[in-house]
């Protein structure tokens, strides 16, 4: 039998929901981290789980204005996924991010459901690294960002948004900069002085931590930098006591990937992101 169990309080939704998530934390990690930075009096959009005779199989949490993450606990068959939806139809429900085989599928039953159109945004892949393979082969030294890089910081976040098609205006840009800075995990390449890539770590869970917002300048590309840059703070976290460090990465820039492989990180699971929107 499947059930959709809705929440309302973010404490008993953390006390249901961390210890099934905990035991893939590398799987899980947007959740994960996500739920970590709540507090008591956090509003998420969203939170619920479906029911498989009686057992959590899917975790769902909203905190994204674009997004629900469906974390998957245990398998759904088709039929049970389609039951699912059914129960879903009736939240707004804007995007789907989480296992790729079992979001395409839910998300074209919800888009019929309700008469939508359902695309995919996003095609990733999650990777996970538990040793260092490969230490930093280019010149230059890893440096925590300060508030006086934030005008850089600033720029470059614009520049990544853009590339990854969720543009942000300066002013956002700006926010998300002094948040990462004020973190103490967002880290800059310098080579003779100068800065020339960056990536941040970020949702940090008991033992993994996440990789995030890798970008080098266009004109810095090709060198090895972003590639060095990984492979230290990956290193780094792992000396601070992180058991593993995770990483998402864009499926069709096979480049990237193999620089991350090289590094250490194994492929873990495939993710997409889709979002819905009234048919045309």
């Amino acid at each position: 039998m499947i059930q959709l169990h809705r929440y309302r309080e973010v404490q008993e939704f953390k006390n249901q929901v961390e210890p099934l998530l905990s035991k893939n934390e590398v799987l899980h990690n947007l959740a994960l981290g996500i739920l970590h930075s709540l507090q008591e009096n956090s509003k998420p959009n969203f939170m619920g789980v479906i029911l498989k005779d009686s057992r959590a199989a899917l975790v769902l949490l909203q905190t994204h204005p674009k997004q629900i993450i469906l974390s998957q606990i245990r398998q759904l068959t088709e039929g049970e996924l389609s039951k699912a939806a059914e129960l879903l139809q009736e939240i707004e429900i804007p995007g789907l991010v989480g296992e790729r085989q079992m979001v395409l599928y839910l998300s074209q039953k919800l888009a019929d459901l309700k008469n939508q159109e359902a695309s995919l945004k996003m095609d990733q892949r999650i990777y996970r690294l538990d040793k260092v393979k490969k230490a930093a082969d280019a010149d230059g030294v890893l440096v925590k960002a300060r508030l006086e890089h934030l005008p850089l910081v600033t720029e470059w976040i614009w520049e990544f948004m853009g590339v990854i098609g969720e543009p942000v205006s300066k002013e956002q840009a700006v926010k998300t900069g002094e948040a990462f800075i004020k973190e103490e995990r967002l880290f800059l390449w310098e080579v003779n002085g100068k800065y020339v890539s960056i990536a941040n770590a970020t949702r940090p869970t008991a033992h993994n931590i996440t990789i995030n917002f890798v970008y080098t300048p266009q004109k810095e590309r090709k060198k090895g930098y972003a590639s060095s840059c990984v492979s230290t703070l990956s290193q780094l976290m792992l000396d601070e006591g992180f058991q593993t460090t995770s990483l998402y990465t864009d499926m069709t820039n096979p480049t990237s990937n193999k620089i991350y492989m090289e590094i250490g990180y194994e492929h873990v699971a495939d993710s997409a992101l889709v979002l819905f929107h009234e048919k045309k």
